[in-house]
């Protein structure tokens, strides 16, 4: 079992929505939760998260969608956060910290369209693949809850509720999947020749101060895996390295100081 120093965002947001009641309508807070992972990367720790990471993500989200809807809509994750630090998965409350400044706020505009969700073609055929799997792992976990229901005594029937708790991992994985790829947008890598970094790209940077050299893949937030150096165009160095190309420097932001990178070179 995972420790809670190692629980992904996006594991954390599977437990959260699996305590929501079976037949409630929460088509609204889980696509704002899959926001929220997506813009951190869903395989980072959550015991990573900062306040002022989150701070940010609130002005941004407010800032984006904009008026007393996106707030409300903030509400959500705001429980989230508040269930996780409860559960133990991070060492602070940061609900508290997922506040937008009044001045950022704006009217909304009616029917306005979500920000679609860019995908490589690489990340497209992974989601689409790992759905076909969770789908495939309904009949045997339903296999499972039949057989451990079969126990009269279900006051303490630990199968029937690790079978549940499983296939309600599964079924929100599932419908975010199916979120994440009706709102997906496939970006073709650069036409010219990776001379400038774009989705999809590898990119070859250069730390100024300490000259270690490290290469980025920059992927959709859902793709990110930092560990295996899969960064999202959404994160600090993601962001930063968008539109550059070799020669050029880039300064990053992160809660320990300012980095200064050399782009050393663009794969396409």
């Amino acid at each position: 079992m995972d420790s809670p120093q190692s629980i992904t965002l996006i594991t954390a947001v599977g437990q959260y929505v699996g305590t929501f009641k079976t037949g409630s309508n929460h088509v609204q807070a889980q696509q704002e939760l899959l926001r929220f992972a997506q813009w951190f990367g869903p395989d980072r720790a959550i015991s990573e998260l900062q306040p002022p990471e989150v701070g940010e993500y609130a002005e941004r989200a407010v800032g984006l969608r904009g008026g007393r809807s996106a707030v409300e809509r903030l509400e959500g994750v705001r429980k989230f956060l508040a269930f996780a630090n409860k559960k133990g998965l991070t060492e602070r409350n940061l609900a508290p910290h997922l506040r937008a400044s009044r001045s950022k706020t704006r009217p909304s505009t009616a029917g306005e369209a979500p920000a679609p969700i860019e995908l490589t073609h690489e990340g497209h055929s992974a989601l689409a693949a790992e759905l076909g799997d969770l789908k495939g792992q309904r009949g045997p976990i339903a296999v499972d809850i039949r057989r451990a229901a079969a126990d009269k005594d279900v006051r303490e029937n630990a199968p029937l509720e690790a079978a549940r708790e499983q296939l309600g991992h599964v079924e929100s994985r599932i419908r975010q999947i199916e979120g994440t790829l009706k709102g997906a947008v496939i970006v073709e890598q650069n036409a010219q020749g990776g001379a400038e970094v774009s989705l999809g790209s590898r990119v070859k940077v250069k730390d100024v101060k300490t000259g270690r050299e490290t290469t980025y893949t920059l992927v959709g937030a859902t793709e990110a895996k930092p560990l295996e150096r899969r960064i999202s165009n959404v994160s600090p160095v993601g962001r930063a390295l968008v539109a550059r190309s070799a020669g050029q420097e880039v300064e990053v932001d992160t809660p320990s100081g300012t980095l200064r990178y050399r782009v050393i070179k663009v794969y396409s």
